[in-house]
Parts: C-alpha cells; sequence; structure tokens
C-alpha cells in the first residue's frame, strides 16, 4: 500500500488535481499533505472529504532545516494517527506522475530494494553518483562540514556581486570561513566538531524519494536518539539533500537503488530550482524511467497534463 506524501505551500487547484489523480491510479493509497502554514489552509472539502486524504501542516523551502522538520513532523503524524502504508513517496506540489500509478505500485510491490534513494560520499564527488547533480570540486565539505548562520533573508543581485569577491577568496584560500548568498546571507565557520567518522560517512542527493515503511520508522527513531545530528544538520547548508541520505545508508541494515526515478531538468538552473517542463520534455518524461516529473505548472500547458493524467491512468 502506497503513501504519498505532499509538501506544498500554493496553488491549492494544481494540488487537488494531483491528490484527485493518486487516489484515482491508485484507489488504495493515503495521501498526506502537510501544507505550509504561513499560507491560506486547505478544506477538505477540496479533496471531496475522502477519508484517505489526511490534512496537517508544516514548513517548506530551500536551504534550512525547515523542510526536515516538516517531513518528520508529518512522519509523526503518520504514525500517530495509525494510517497503513508499506511505502512513502515524497512529493512536491509541482510533481506529476509519468508512469502508469498501477504499474508504479506494482514495481514497488515486487522490489527487493528498501528505496529509491540517490547517494553519494559528499567527501568523494564522484560524478558518476552525483549525476545528474553537478558540484564544484569540494562543495561537499563547503556545505556539511561548516556551520552556518544567516544574518538576512533576502539579498539583492548588486549585493550578491558585491560579495562575490570575498565569497570566492575564502574558498580558494581554504580559510575557515564561508559566505553563501543563495538563499540570503550566511556565514559559516569550519564545524570544530562534526557526526562524521568513517563508521558514520555524510551522504548527499536528491531529495525525492520512495523509501519503505521500515525506513520511515528508523528516521523518526533516530532523530528521537540522536537530537545532536538534529542540531548539527540545521546549521548546515542544504540540509534536506543530506539528512535523510546520511542517517539511512549509513544504515547497514538497509539496502537502496541509487536512483530515485525522478525527471527534472537542472540546466540553466539557479540555487537549484529546475526548469518548468514544457511538451517538448515529454518524449524524455515518458521513456518509463521516471516515476514522477517535476516541475509541472499552470505554464506548462494543458498538453502536458493531459498528456500525463492519460500515462497514469493506463
Amino acid at each position: 500500500m502506497l503513501l504519498f506524501l505532499i509538501q506544498s505551500h500554493r496553488n491549492p487547484n494544481q494540488i487537488r488535481r494531483l491528490v484527485g489523480l493518486l487516489r484515482e491510479g491508485c484507489p488504495s493509497s493515503h495521501v498526506v499533505i502537510s501544507h505550509d502554514d504561513r499560507s491560506p489552509p486547505l478544506s477538505p472539502s477540496l479533496f471531496g472529504n475522502d477519508e484517505r486524504v489526511h490534512l496537517t501542516t508544516g514548513r517548506g523551502g530551500r536551504g534550512d532545516f525547515q523542510i526536515v522538520d516538516g517531513y518528520l513532523a508529518a512522519l509523526r503524524f503518520i504514525r500517530e494517527r495509525e494510517i497503513d502504508y508499506d511505502w512513502l513517496v515524497n512529493l512536491s506540489g509541482s510533481d506529476f506522475p509519468a508512469i502508469s500509478l498501477r504499474r508504479l505500485a506494482g514495481e514497488l510491490a515486487t522490489t527487493q530494494t528498501d528505496g529509491f534513494l540517490h547517494h553519494f560520499d559528499v567527501l568523494k564527488e564522484d560524478p558518476r553518483e552525483m549525476a545528474p547533480m553537478v558540484w564544484p570540486a569540494g562543495h561537499g565539505r563547503d556545505r556539511y562540514y561548516f556551520q552556518y548562520r544567516k544574518l538576512k533573508d533576502h539579498l539583492s543581485a548588486p549585493q550578491r556581486k558585491l560579495l562575490a569577491a570575498p565569497r570566492i577568496a575564502m574558498e580558494r584560500l581554504s580559510l575557515p570561513y564561508r559566505v553563501n548568498t543563495a538563499y540570503g546571507l550566511l556565514v559559516g565557520r569550519a564545524a570544530r566538531r562534526s557526526p562524521f567518522s568513517g563508521d558514520f560517512r555524510c551522504y548527499a542527493g536528491s531529495y525525492w524519494h520512495a523509501i519503505r515503511r521500515r525506513c520511515c520508522d528508523y528516521l523518526l527513531d533516530f532523530a528521537q536518539a540522536r537530537p545532536d545530528v538534529l542540531e548539527y544538520f540545521r546549521y548546515v547548508l542544504i540540509p534536506d539533500e543530506a539528512f535523510f541520505q546520511t542517517v539511512l545508508v549509513n544504515n547497514r541494515a538497509f539496502s537502496f537503488t541509487n536512483h530515485n526515478r525522478r525527471y527534472y531538468d537542472m540546466r540553466g538552473s539557479r540555487h537549484g530550482h529546475p526548469k518548468v517542463l514544457s511538451e517538448r520534455d515529454l518524449p524524455e518524461i515518458t521513456t518509463g524511467a521516471y516515476f514522477f516529473a517535476r516541475k509541472i505548472e499552470a505554464e506548462s500547458g494543458a498538453g502536458v497534463y493531459d498528456s500525463l493524467h492519460r500515462i497514469a491512468l493506463a
């Protein structure tokens, strides 16, 4: 049985369309929507008061720990309400199925893996394992072996340009300080002590995944047992691209397929935002290699929605 966890913050009509499609294509599934509490609340009536659609609140965003907090809060919500499931698939409100949902359910029911989780060692930065991510050399250490404090939420283009020279100089001179301007103004210092070791390596990868229930249970238990690790990750850069991989991949009881089966196009992207997909992308999206595609939004066009809708219900 599948559980789709959607972390959303806007566009209720698109969320309604996605949820309706998931429920029609996987009638036995549950959908949990963790909607940003800074946005207008969603009403159960938007989803026909479906008893298998569950609403809670959390926070999203990128660049800090809020999206991880929201995910873990949703897992606690699921556990407290004893919602039954075998697999959890996490989604954003801009995701859309890229294969038949019946085929997705069948593949997850028969696979031997514990999850489809993109992951790589942040210090080795093997390009083959990292793909489709591309990082400059040493980026993993800069992200996850420094502790950052946010001094300003937003920077203008001139402000980022002004800070470019000291930012680059700190990296090139291997100073124990960093400046990051991708998500506001963050200043970092090399961590005096990190939780990482030969037995607990730092792994990173795409935030989007499909994992078994026992992995979700382990994430919750780990979060309760190791508050020190959570606290450390609160002050790294882009914790959502490393926390889940680090916790799960270091548990040798699990075995993961190192591909999350998601389609996204990062060419020309800034600050980690994939491009909005269009009809030109459909041939690649629909090869059967991917479970979901993102970003699908209004400007993608009706043709994209209609084509993927037909595929999802095939």
